[in-house]
């Protein structure tokens, strides 16, 4: 006992095999026992009928507009079909086959999931991309042609693969990408387009264009080149992340009759999604504006599958680039904050502010004293040496206490605290520090003295107050730093403190006079404050 079905064989389409009832029909409309969307096939196209009592089958045009061919020869009214015919409608091939009804249970022993939702012929989509198994084994091939076929598509993503591997660069990636689109497919139009994802809500609302190509030569206009993909297709495949095909864009439900597919007369179309491991990175979209069942599910694998090559690539471009920008971070803030700090920042967990702004923050200035003198009786060469040696010192001093070194003027050193970052210990972290300044300026010292070398007296302010804070210079050269009456303040208690000491303002010895033994001094008016202020000379932390 034998059974009979048709083989589809045209070039550039999927494997697909309808088995043949007693009545078969075949046309355009939905209705139809096999519907083929294409502008070549009528409505009601042709049938195929088997005659009763036999297993004969017989192909019967209905009068269609196009024809129905017969190993290339017109259908005048019906045909008998015999084993390996090739039967054309419109612009589709399929082969008739008959074979064993015992082969035909067993291929159709494993029954096929049942898919989420109905969908006509012009529908198709897929979640799970399985590139292996839309290629059949060779000895189940029926026509060389689909041989070929299957060979090119697979040799345009190997060559894909090794394109994308040297690409320096997004814009090169999506170059090459859609270039060899274009080698495979006999499409129009192309376009990429990105997520912004610094933008919340929904991704589809979010689409920036990232790429885009025409086929050179195909008559389109400047109309044709704003490639508007609706967004009901764009939706579902943000979303839901699966691949989109549709063989006849006018028919398709999923477009839900969207102007910008009647304007723009697409016909067939692929969309696919960009993915890395993690997140969605945009939409690869393809479609052509002159012929319908243009595409099979076959084709959409491998546009599927080459669109995942580029999305690591791409992956790979934006992590190289994160490593350079994170590396000239580091190098940038390394300059003026702790390593510890550094890091919070580059991971993400401590942000800095853009643009001025009020903070309350913690100056400390720290001064050699007679230091024109010492510049006198130096070398240069032994002077820059000494200077050099003393600033590692008090800078690494400076960020073992998450504190900002603001610059260096002259032979005085700048550093803050709560600028421009901010914690509950800056005050304290300030006087630690001064005092650990001196006492390795004191250990600096013994060294200096060991070497028969000129020693260093330093004196310390600290004051804490409220200051304008941000990033100011040129557009060739920014720094950041402070700017107010705290700034001033520290500066001029540094100039009152005497080699050895850390004289602090009234408003930071009130934040830790818990901790600290102090000593108060006498008034003093300070160059260019109203006021006279009342300093603290700091002698212990109690810890």
């Amino acid at each position: 006992m034998s059974t009979c079905k048709l083989v589809r064989i045209s070039s550039g389409a999927g494997q697909q095999e309808i088995i043949l009832s007693d009545i078969t029909t075949i046309g355009r409309q939905p209705t139809n026992t096999l519907q083929i969307v294409d502008r070549l096939v009528s409505k009601e196209h042709a049938v195929i009928s088997r005659r009763a009592g036999t297993t004969i089958f017989l192909l019967t045009d209905l009068e269609s507009r196009n024809g129905t061919f017969c190993n290339d020869r017109m259908v005048e009214s019906s045909i008998a079909l015999r084993h390996n015919d090739e039967v054309r409608i419109g612009s589709t091939s399929w082969r008739f086959v008959q074979e064993d009804l015992d082969t035909v249970k067993t291929a159709q022993a494993e029954p096929e999931p049942p898919a989420e939702e109905p969908a006509s012929a012009s529908i198709h989509a897929t979640m799970q991309i399985d590139l292996a198994s839309d290629f059949q084994r060779v000895d189940f091939i029926l026509d060389d042609r689909m041989l070929r076929a299957d060979y090119e598509k697979l040799r345009l993503a190997y060559v894909l693969s090794q394109d994308l591997n040297s690409a320096p660069d997004i814009d090169t990636v999506l170059e090459r990408l859609l270039k060899r689109v274009f080698e495979w497919l006999p499409i129009d139009r192309g376009i990429v387009l990105f997520v912004d994802h610094k933008k919340g809500g929904d991704p589809a609302d979010h689409l920036e264009q990232a790429a885009i190509q025409l086929r050179p030569g195909a008559g389109l206009t400047a109309e044709d080149k704003e490639i508007r993909v609706p967004r009901s297709i764009l939706r579902h495949v943000i979303s839901k992340r699966e691949a989109v095909l549709s063989t006849d864009a006018r028919l398709d439900a999923r477009f839900g009759n969207a102007a910008s597919v009647v304007l723009q007369g697409i016909r067939s179309s692929m969309t696919v999604p960009l993915l890395t491991t993690d997140r969605l990175l945009g939409v690869l979209h393809v479609d052509s504006l002159i012929s319908s069942g243009l595409f099979a599910e076959k084709d959409l694998s491998v546009l599927a599958s080459v669109s995942k090559q580029a999305s690591i690539s791409i992956d790979n471009v934006l992590l190289q680039r994160r490593v350079l920008e994170e590396a000239a971070l580091r190098s940038s803030l390394s300059r003026m904050l702790s390593p510890n700090l550094v890091d919070r920042i580059v991971a993400g967990d401590l942000a800095i502010e853009k643009g001025g702004a009020q903070k309350r923050v913690t100056v400390m200035f720290a001064d050699i004293r007679g230091f024109t003198s010492l510049t006198e009786r130096l070398a240069p060469v032994e002077m820059v040496n000494l200077m050099n040696e003393y600033f590692e010192r008090v800078s690494n001093i400076i960020f073992a206490h998450d504190g900002t070194l603001d610059k260096y003027i002259g032979d005085a050193v700048m550093a803050l605290w709560g600028a421009p970052l901010g914690t509950e210990a800056d005050e304290i972290q300030a006087v630690r520090a001064g005092m650990e300044m001196q006492d390795a300026v004191n250990q600096f010292n013994v060294e200096l003295a060991a070497e028969g070398q000129e020693t260093i007296g330093v004196g310390i302010g600290i004051a804490t107050a409220t200051v304008i804070a941000g990033y100011v210079g040129s557009s060739q050269t920014m720094s950041y730093t402070v700017f107010g009456r705290g700034v001033n303040l520290a500066s001029r208690l540094c100039s009152q403190a005497k080699a050895g000491e850390v004289m602090i303002s009234p408003a930071t010895f009130q934040s830790l006079a818990h901790v600290l033994e102090a000593d108060e001094l006498d008034e003093i008016r300070l160059k260019g404050m109203a006021d006279p202020v009342r300093p603290y000379r700091v002698r212990k932390i109690n810890e």
